[in-house]
């Protein structure tokens, strides 16, 4: 009994001494008071949802460095960007990321964005990361084309719509086509259909309690699923896509399966790599991908002079031959105002409303010129990152697509080489040409056909945090109407 009580005693002072180490190496780092003991700051202001508000006031008043935990730092010099999500030495995922980890009946189904271990994580990457290339996003353009046409053809009769949701129907049933060759009609039917996209906003919702207490809810997830199953119209139909094509393609000789949509891509890489992509894998990447379609609403609705000119230099090339209706993701690729548009919108956005954790590897680090320890959370968070006025100009806080023409070659390069708007290094999101290519369609084909203005003049766009994300959160009313077509030389 003396020697439990003893071993327990020298427990408890190594786990004090260690506690102790480690603050007195982080002491100097500014940061609220009660970060240098518990992580109860950070998790308020994810709860309450101003968590990037409140740090960027941290970051703008206090420096680079702001200790956000005991030992978590949050890094707000874009210029170290490439150094926390650099590859040589490769920083690992921090343990925020063990609470996305997906469950079903106790087996780990979790899309890339959830695999925390490396060698696993870059094994399944390397298998599905071809369909997701530039290269192969083409091959699904007549997917992306369909939802963009149906959203142009829907919205030209409606007269006044709120964007914002058109935006997310369209958003979700895009996404749905790729995966799976057809959607659920949202755009169709003009509503939200069983639910889906309360389910996205749920699922969404529950992570920034994941992301708080990310072990613990690990754990929770784990245990829940073998008693409590997955449900909602996505999810079911998600369900039944995957199960009965698997069952379809087992039919097959895996040589002849024909990659039609994404859910094809993964099933093949199932079959061809059936010790690293299991079945239950292919329904979490599957519904990983829906969800991250869902949440997708990129616009450039905060003012009328970026449509005007957006719509001017559609037309141009429409006069110069260059360009026609729907347009290829080829064409569009050439028109610079266009880039530039999309570019400041995912700035712009700030989208993930947390840190973006790495973990400081043995030897620990320098950062900003101060000597991190090894084990500390390190991580960028997009708001302080992209409103930083030494790279993107004394104008960061407002949306200006123009900043990306002005720029010389040397300052534009630095802009995308801080930016974090799909993540960063080894980790970034593997469905970011996905994402460019459903915004490029879409934007550009409404621009092409319709009329677009403000209904009401005085009102501007809210955005918030929702759940994890960031995004409109109330409605934006725009007049919208058929356009005459622009005449081209006979």
């Amino acid at each position: 009994m003396i020697t439990i009580s003893v071993a327990a005693a020298c427990l408890g002072i190594y786990l004090v001494s260690q506690i102790i180490l480690i603050e007195r190496r982080l002491a100097d780092i500014p940061g609220p008071f009660l970060a240098k003991f518990t992580d109860y700051w950070k998790v308020y202001h994810l709860l309450k949802g101003d968590y990037g508000e409140a740090l960027y006031w941290w970051h703008q008043r206090h420096g680079p460095l702001i200790r956000t935990g005991p030992r978590h730092i949050s890094v707000g010099d874009p210029n170290e960007v490439p150094k926390v999500y650099q590859i040589k030495p490769l920083l690992h995922k921090g343990n925020m990321y063990k609470g996305v980890i997906g469950w079903f009946k106790g087996k780990n189904v979790a899309g890339l964005e959830g695999i925390v271990d490396e060698v696993e994580h870059a094994n399944v990457k390397r298998v599905i990361a071809p369909a997701f290339s530039w290269k192969s996003v083409l091959n699904y353009e007549s997917h992306i084309n369909h939802s963009a046409a149906e959203l142009v053809q829907t919205l030209e009769n409606r007269g006044v719509v709120d964007i914002n949701e058109w935006l997310s129907y369209w958003a979700i049933d895009s996404m749905i086509n790729i995966a799976f060759s057809s959607d659920l009609g949202f755009m169709r039917h003009g509503m939200d259909i069983g639910g889906t996209l309360n389910t996205v906003r749920a699922v969404t919702s529950i992570w920034m309690y994941v992301f708080a207490f990310p072990t613990v809810f690990m754990w929770f997830a784990w245990a829940a699923s073998f008693f409590v199953g997955p449900s909602g119209k996505l999810v079911s139909m998600c369900l039944e896509r995957v199960n009965s094509r698997m069952q379809n393609r087992e039919k097959q000789d895996k040589a002849t399966i024909k990659e039609e949509d994404l859910l094809d891509v993964y099933i093949k890489a199932r079959h061809e790599h059936p010790n690293l992509i299991s079945h239950e894998r292919v329904i979490g990447m599957t519904f990983t991908t829906l969800l991250a379609g869902g949440t997708l609403r990129r616009s450039i609705w905060h003012g009328q002079s970026a449509l005007r000119r957006l719509q001017e230099e559609l037309d141009n090339a429409i006069l110069a031959d260059t360009l026609s209706y729907p347009p290829t993701l080829k064409d569009l690729s050439k028109l610079p105002y266009l880039d530039a548009v999309i570019k400041e919108g995912l700035r712009y956005a700030m989208l993930l409303q947390l840190n973006m954790d790495r973990v400081v590897p043995k030897g620990g680090m320098k950062i900003c010129g101060r000597h991190i320890p090894a084990g500390t959370s390190i991580g960028c968070q997009s708001r302080v990152i992209h409103l930083d006025k030494g790279v993107y100009g004394k104008d960061a806080e407002n949306f200006r697509p123009e900043r990306w023409l002005e720029a010389s070659e040397e300052q534009r390069k630095l802009m995308e080489r801080c930016a974090i708007w799909f993540g960063s290094g080894k980790h970034t999101c593997i469905g970011q040409h996905f994402a460019r290519a459903k915004t490029m369609k879409a934007l550009s084909m409404m621009v092409m056909k319709l009329e677009i203005s403000d209904s009401d003049e005085t009102a501007k766009m809210v955005s918030g945090a929702i759940s994890s994300t960031r995004g409109p959160t109330h409605p934006y009313y725009m007049k919208i109407k058929k356009r005459d077509p622009v005449q081209t030389k006979a």
